[in-house]
């Protein structure tokens, strides 16, 4: 039989065939029926876990840890002793005296790392409460809400320790028992211990959400006022500059036509701040809706959109002069012009859906031969009508993203949306392999489906929304 270790890590699954956890029962059973422990013993530890049940606070629990030993004998005190937040020292939680009476000096000596299951030190008993290794959503274990490293070694931390005083009244069997509580004290802290933290967690995300909106977005909006204010400026000034032509003698006009010059220099720099403006406070408002944080995943802000003018037509103007740089060019679609379908959609996350399509597409663009032997450089997009989507009678629309060079492998098709995966074609591109995983999800939300096709000359990513009643008609 597969004998199961009392440290195996919190979260982790080793199911061996269907009769695995009936082997583990069967061997518990016989465990409990050799147990020297008397019915006393096995009574207090079920009021342990009773307790422990009812009462949910820290300190609820830190005086339940020390009531049950308690019982143990009247002659007895018990304190706990727990990690400080700083996870560097331990401080008094709870005692059965007031004031207790362990020594300052051996709560400030005691090791961060539990090299034994009990020991004895100045007459008083002490009896480490372990913390277990845990497993992040990765596999590999994690203890860092204990903010300690202890993957490096061989002994386990420490969450705190129970005191004992006057043990010397105890049986041997009373040593073994309270061995056996610290182990199930160490289960229940860590498990609370960790609970809080996310409960911290997610209430610090709830008041950044906030802070977001306060401090970020609302102040953001101010720019806007000041781009219209300059865009005044600019035009009053070229308004002088005109009327000013027409009455200036000769070494004026120079001066007038350079200020001229000035002006329209002005007048490009302010469209492209207004447009990196735009482009950047859509995302910023977006991501940082204080909705996310509250709710703990992407909220939808649908609106009514036409989905080339008000989304990928700016886009792709942000991306133009990079394609050209790389000698990209761009097939676009007159289909989607003439069409002029409307989707309800949020139009921030759909343009950075459409951003980390055409961002990949910039990096990964290679040049392929077509099947009559020419060279080509390029990407495309398009839409296509799509039956049956998401449901049988329904419609939906696909958006491709095409783009020439070599095809992904079997392997990479399988995973290229993973969070983290990247192509074997990166090269010495910079990324993080992120961006297609929140292309899926944006999309997902939407209620709709994500892909990759392995097409003639390139490599064809697409997405599939569904197509509101309206617009099927």
């Amino acid at each position: 039989m597969t004998k199961v270790r009392e440290d195996a890590p919190l979260l982790e699954v080793n199911e061996n065939g269907s009769g695995y956890f009936a082997r583990v029962i069967s061997e518990k059973v016989a465990t409990y029926n050799s147990s020297p422990l008397t019915a006393f013993h096995d009574h207090l530890l079920k009021i342990f876990f009773d307790l422990a049940q009812q009462h949910d606070g820290l300190d609820s629990f830190y005086q339940i840890c020390v009531a049950v030993p308690q019982a143990l004998h009247p002659e007895i005190t018990v304190s706990l002793a727990v990690l400080t937040k700083s996870n560097e020292s331990f401080q008094l939680a709870c005692g059965s005296e007031s004031p207790t009476n362990i020594p300052s000096q051996i709560i400030a000596k005691l090791p961060l790392q539990a090299t034994e299951s009990s020991y004895s030190q100045e007459g008083i008993l002490l009896l480490p409460v372990i913390s277990r290794p845990l497993l992040g959503v990765s596999g590999r274990r994690n203890s860092s809400f204990l903010g300690n490293d202890n993957s490096r070694t061989d002994t386990p931390p420490c969450l705190g320790v129970l005191f004992i005083t006057h043990f010397d009244v105890l049986s041997d069997i009373d040593r073994l028992f309270l061995e056996k509580l610290v182990t199930r004290i160490g289960y229940n802290l860590q498990r609370r211990l960790l609970q809080a933290s996310y409960l911290e967690h997610i209430n610090f995300l709830k008041r950044l959400g906030r802070d977001i909106g306060h401090n970020v977005i609302v102040p953001n909006m101010h720019f806007k006022n000041l781009f219209r204010q300059l865009d005044k400026k600019i035009q009053r000034i070229n308004k002088e500059v005109k009327v000013s032509l027409n009455l200036a003698d000769k070494p004026s006009v120079r001066i007038l036509n350079r200020c001229s010059e000035i002006r329209s220099d002005l007048t490009t720099t302010h469209e492209e701040l207004l447009t990196h403006y735009n482009h950047t406070s859509l995302y910023l408002e977006t991501l940082l809706r204080e909705e996310h944080f509250s709710e703990g995943e992407f909220i939808l802000k649908p609106r009514r959109c036409q989905i080339e003018a008000e989304i990928i037509i700016p886009e792709l103007d942000i991306y133009r002069k990079r394609f050209e740089q790389q000698g990209i060019t761009i097939d676009q679609p007159l289909n989607m012009r003439d069409r002029q379908f409307f989707l309800k959609v949020d139009q921030g996350l759909l343009s950075q859906v459409f951003d980390n399509l055409f961002s990949n597409a910039v990096k990964y663009t290679t040049t392929s031969t077509d099947s009559q032997g020419r060279s080509r450089k390029a990407i495309a997009y398009g839409c296509q009508d799509i039956k049956d989507f998401p449901e049988k009678g329904k419609k939906g629309v696909k958006f491709n993203i095409f783009s020439t060079g070599e095809h992904f492998s079997g392997d990479e098709r399988l995973t290229i949306f993973n969070d983290g995966v990247r192509g074997k074609n990166v090269g010495y591109n910079p990324g993080s392999g992120h961006g297609l995983a929140f292309v899926r999800n944006v999309v997902g939300i939407h209620g709709g489906d994500i892909g990759y096709e392995a097409v003639s000359g390139g490599n064809n990513f697409y997405f599939i929304l569904p197509l509101p009643e309206e617009t099927e008609e």
